[in-house]
């Protein structure tokens, strides 16, 4: 969907001397050489483990219409082959040209960020826009200082709607996206202790998310979780007409009468001045909550809050979050994707609704810090009170888990702590019946999809 650019265009987009030119129009964005198409611009990223730099000249072999550089060294005798532009930081050159990109776009830029259920609330938000006008989004998951630039430039240029993704993990990193990306409008989808070992407190990450809320104008709006101890951070953070939604009464956007079953969520939904129900084919509560945050703000946007919640019923599930798939008559839930305390509660509350015998296979949660040995233990409190008929804890940290489940209750044999996921896998060849229902949550790192694919080598699933 990008548009054609010169050589020239990108030099003096990103601020960078252009070494040599050539006539090829520049269509498109890479970093990476195993993907790359021709016609594209490559930009060598210097990282911890790899530089860019190292493999422009097999860029230029595979067709790059241009290379975006830092060190003149990587480019000896590819002149010929295509442009050379020069910069003293290609992450910041590329960020550059997003911002260059996103001053050409006429779509209403619409920022999602959120401790738990971002990527499902962008999803859903882009579904509900592209059934009422053109609509542009991220994609994947390219929210942070990389992927977020990396999808401005792919962004339909014309579209009504562009919703972009902002991941984060430091403070000042969602401010810095909001320079790239300039939001028109803002959805927060909640606050809680993702990352909480890197951010020290749960005030410090409401104010890391509250960013995307600052440079909003009083005509400009956003929807934020309003069942928080931080609503008034939150209001205090912005100019922009706020919008608050959740299960208590003081919400501008209410959920009532909250119905989970193995088949999906119901929920009622009061908005100011009109009323829906609505009903999703999503496992857990937790999604009640991205769909209201989702309808609000398509609502404050300008459509028809009924025909919202209509079309969210034809919403599927985002891939390895909380997706079922039933194989040989197991249930299968698949929450591969990421994990912190909040979505781990989640996930073991809907496992309590589906059919039994029920298997917890549970990983390590990354990014907890100090609060680690506590929040693993915790999990292992709920997990001993949603009393599944066996408990796989998978990590050094998980151990934590299943410690606290045999002193709350669970029975040693309906607990099993393992180190590796080859040896959970193993296990588990003996453990599934027909009829069964086994939860797979655990953070990115610790790679779950393994277990899955050795299980079920042909589930085609994309777990990333």
């Amino acid at each position: 969907m990008t548009d054609n650019w010169t050589a020239r265009q990108i030099a003096l987009a990103c601020e960078g001397e252009l070494l040599h030119d050539s006539s090829q129009p520049i269509s498109g964005f890479s970093i990476d050489t195993r993907t790359i198409q021709a016609g594209n611009l490559f930009v060598a990223l210097k990282g911890e483990n790899q530089d860019g730099h190292l493999y422009a000249a097999k860029a230029a072999d595979a067709g790059a219409a241009a290379l975006l550089i830092s060190d003149t060294t990587a480019v000896t005798g590819l002149a010929d082959k295509a442009a050379v532009i020069k910069v003293a930081d290609t992450l910041a050159g590329l960020q550059k040209i997003a911002q260059n990109r996103r001053s050409q776009l006429q779509s209403k830029v619409i920022g999602v960020t959120g401790s738990n259920g971002k990527t499902t609330t962008r999803a859903m938000l882009q579904h509900l826009l592209t059934s009422v006008a053109t609509c542009s989004a991220t994609s994947g998951n390219l929210n942070n200082h990389i992927g977020l630039p990396l999808t401005i430039l792919g962004l339909d240029k014309s579209a009504d709607y562009a919703v972009l993704e902002m991941g984060m993990n430091h403070q000042g990193e969602i401010r810095d996206l909001c320079r790239i990306a300039r939001p028109d409008a803002a959805l927060i989808s909640n606050i809680g202790p993702a990352h909480i070992g890197i951010l020290g407190s749960l005030k410090n990450i409401a104010l890391a998310k509250a960013e995307i809320l600052e440079n909003l104008s009083e005509n400009q709006t956003a929807v934020v979780p309003g069942d928080t101890e931080f609503s008034e951070l939150l209001r205090q953070a912005t100019r922009a007409r706020l919008y608050y939604f959740g299960e208590g009464e003081n919400n501008d956007y209410r959920i009532s009468d909250l119905q989970m079953s193995v088949e999906g969520v119901s929920f009622s939904l009061t908005a100011p001045e009109c009323h829906c129900n609505c009903r999703l084919q999503l496992a857990g509560r937790h999604n009640a909550f991205n769909a209201a945050a989702a309808l609000a703000l398509f609502h404050q946007l300008g459509h028809d809050l009924q025909k919202g919640c209509q079309l969210l019923e034809s919403f599927a599930p985002v891939g390895a979050r909380m997706e079922r798939v039933e194989i040989d008559g197991i249930n299968i839930l698949l929450d591969c994707y990421n994990a912190n305390p909040g979505s781990m509660s989640e996930a073991l509350r809907f496992l309590t609704v589906c059919p039994a015998p029920r298997i917890a296979v549970l990983g390590d949660m990354r990014e907890l810090g100090d609060m680690s040995v506590s929040m693993h233990r915790q999990l292992g409190v709920q997990a001993a009170e949603s009393s599944p008929e066996l408990l796989v804890c998978v990590g050094a940290d998980a151990a934590h888990i299943a410690a606290a489940a045999r002193e709350n209750g669970m029975a040693e044999t309906s607990v099993i702590a393992l180190s590796t996921n080859a040896e959970a896998a193993e296990i588990l060849k003996d453990k599934l019946i027909k009829g069964s229902t086994v939860l797979f949550k655990a953070s990115r790192g610790m790679h779950f999809e393994t277990i899955v694919r050795s299980l079920w080598p042909g589930l085609g699933k994309d777990l990333h």
